[in-house]
């Protein structure tokens, strides 16, 4: 058995380095066909981790009237809390209120100047309200029309996030439409040179073959050689990708970070913690794939 192994393995490298740029266009191939798939994790990261930090910035203002008894405000307060929905409920008092407008306005002059032209402050408190998801939002409003405090609300102030959560979201999904067209591309043409490269190969060896069937070696003993073969072109298309891809994202979440502020796109993180997961499945897909192709080009032209 070990002898046997032994010599269907030195075939198999002894096939990759006779047809070796053949060999090297399949590996290229496949290299193609993985990188656009890791493309496609890379902008599902990217796409979610965006789509999260929008949706964590979404926030509902209700101002009340300066009027506002404190009970009221509290039952307010109390009620929302009580909701599944609210994931978080901020007081912003008059006082504050009036703070943070000056800071906002304070290079305004024509508005600092009617301020003061007041005489008060006439903001009344604020609820900055914190929803689980966008769609949370719409439910949210529809409850803050309880009529035990709907009468001290004066305005309520929601951006709507969700026109640019599915602007992200439609742009992403074209994008994916055509990087999955593009790997579905290249492992077609993939397909067709491990087909061309067994048949050469199956041509090359075709004495050898002869040899073989003479001297009684089974169907197994011929066919496992050009098999191997395409699991190593595989195991090196992974392996070269992995040595690829994570100074490339050492590289790439700099510029990413970016335009999410003080937080990170985590995508070395992502594919850290996934990583024999992922590669682990592209291993396992590209060896299914190339197995068929193998096989097909056997069955075709080795008559054993």
């Amino acid at each position: 058995m070990f002898v046997s192994s032994y010599r269907v393995t030195k075939f198999a490298l002894q096939n990759f380095w006779r047809n070796f740029w053949l060999s090297l266009i399949t590996l290229s191939m496949l290299l193609l066909t993985l990188f656009t798939i890791n493309l496609l994790l890379v902008l599902n990261v990217v796409t979610d981790r965006a789509i999260a930090l929008v949706e964590d910035r979404v926030e509902l203002s209700v101002y009340f009237y300066d009027s506002t008894q404190e009970t009221t405000l509290s039952s307010a307060v109390a009620y929302l809390r009580g909701l599944s929905q609210v994931r978080d409920v901020e007081i912003i008092s008059a006082d504050e209120a009036y703070q943070q407008f000056i800071q906002r306005h304070t290079d305004d002059a024509q508005i600092m100047a009617s301020l003061q032209e007041l005489g008060e402050n006439p903001f009344g408190p604020t609820l900055v309200i914190k929803a689980d998801q966008v769609g949370d939002f719409e439910m949210i409003i529809d409850a803050l029309d309880n009529p035990q405090f709907r009468d001290s609300i004066r305005e309520k102030d929601f951006s709507d996030y969700q026109s640019i959560v599915e602007r992200i979201q439609s742009i992403t999904d074209r994008i994916q439409v055509f990087v999955i067209i593009l790997a579905l591309v290249f492992l077609f043409i993939a397909c067709l040179i491990v087909f061309n490269t067994v048949r050469i190969g199956i041509f090359i060896h075709r004495d050898e073959i002869a040899i073989m069937r003479l001297v009684g070696a089974n169907n197994w003993f011929i066919k496992a050689p050009f098999l191997l073969e395409m699991v190593l072109v595989s195991f090196i298309a992974v392996g070269i990708t992995i040595a690829m891809i994570y100074p490339a994202l050492i590289l790439i979440e700099p510029q990413v970070d970016v335009y999410f502020g003080s937080q990170s796109a985590g995508l070395f993180e992502y594919f850290t913690q996934n990583g024999l997961l992922i590669f682990g499945g592209e291993f396992l897909a590209l060896v299914i794939i190339t197995f068929v192709s193998t096989g097909m080009a056997m069955k075709k032209y080795l008559k054993v």
